[in-house]
């Protein structure tokens, strides 16, 4: 996999390239190729992204990572976009004012079809990882991925449902919200799809566990992410299939990763994954 660290020359992203350049260096065997970018938007903000670059070059070469640098005027999609290909994880920060950067970031994940990590605030370890599923196979993508960090940095993974409460009546919602505290014990689709990311993390040798909250789902991630000390935080795109639309709110991953205080790992589901019997659901 590669790695694109970004940087517009916003001071948020300043704690983005920290981590990136650490995760670079703590992950050395992980990344075929680092790629280091500054976009710049307007010709007066050239000072500031050769500033961020020069800083990251300057931890990149101190680990002895090979990188390569890139500078592109024009707009933060039009010139991530192109470059945050398959077998790319992209690298972010908020790269405008706080109060746009949602609505930035939304647009971001609407283009880049590969895993983004949002980070907020550098935390330089991994050893504890939460991955939030939904239940549903929208979350393959960010299982595989998490999975595939978590057993390269030996971190254990605390699979995350949160059951949302529901006004609904129909069978499974009412199995769901009646079963909610022993729910890998029915047989609901949210049940089987939680017991297959198990199987999937233990098959790649990831020690994992599993947690059920009942309650809003931004706010339950949030107090799960307080309470258990996680390093890292995973969650679906919500762009990864319509069916996520109906169940959680549409920005669920920007406002974790907004609010977090960890890096974000938002992840699609693989293609293949989005069966028209999960859109059905």
């Amino acid at each position: 996999m590669n790695l694109l660290l970004c940087t517009n020359g916003h001071p948020d992203t300043r704690p983005a390239l920290e981590y990136g350049a650490w995760l670079a260096a703590a992950g050395r065997t992980l990344f075929r190729e680092v790629v280091l970018l500054g976009v710049v938007e307007k010709p007066p903000r050239l000072l500031e992204v050769e500033e961020f670059l020069a800083e990251t070059e300057r931890r990149l070469a101190e680990a002895s990572i090979p990188y390569v640098r890139r500078v592109q005027a024009g707009r933060l999609g039009k010139a991530i976009t192109p470059l945050a290909q398959e077998g790319t994880m992209t690298v972010v920060g908020p790269m405008t004012s706080r109060l746009a950067w949602a609505r930035t970031l939304c647009q971001l994940l609407t283009t880049v079809a590969t895993p983004v990590l949002h980070v907020a605030e550098a935390h330089m370890r991994l050893e504890r990882m939460l991955l939030c599923t939904g239940g549903l196979r929208y979350a393959e993508g960010v299982v595989r991925i998490g999975g595939w960090l978590a057993r390269a940095f030996g971190a254990t993974v605390t699979l995350l449902n949160v059951v949302e409460p529901v006004t609904l009546e129909y069978p499974v919602a009412n199995q769901v919200k009646s079963h909610w505290s022993h729910l890998l014990e029915t047989d609901t689709p949210q049940a089987r799809r939680l017991r297959e990311a198990l199987e999937t993390l233990r098959g790649m040798g990831v020690e994992t566990e599993v947690r059920v909250r009942h309650g809003p789902v931004v706010h339950e991630i949030l107090k799960e992410i307080r309470e258990g000390e996680y390093d890292l935080v995973g969650v679906g795109s919500p762009y990864s299939a319509r069916s996520l639309r109906r169940i959680y709110r549409p920005n669920v991953a920007v406002e974790v990763a907004e609010a977090a205080g960890r890096p974000v790992l938002i992840a699609r589901a693989p293609l293949e994954e989005k069966s028209g019997a999960d859109e059905r659901r």
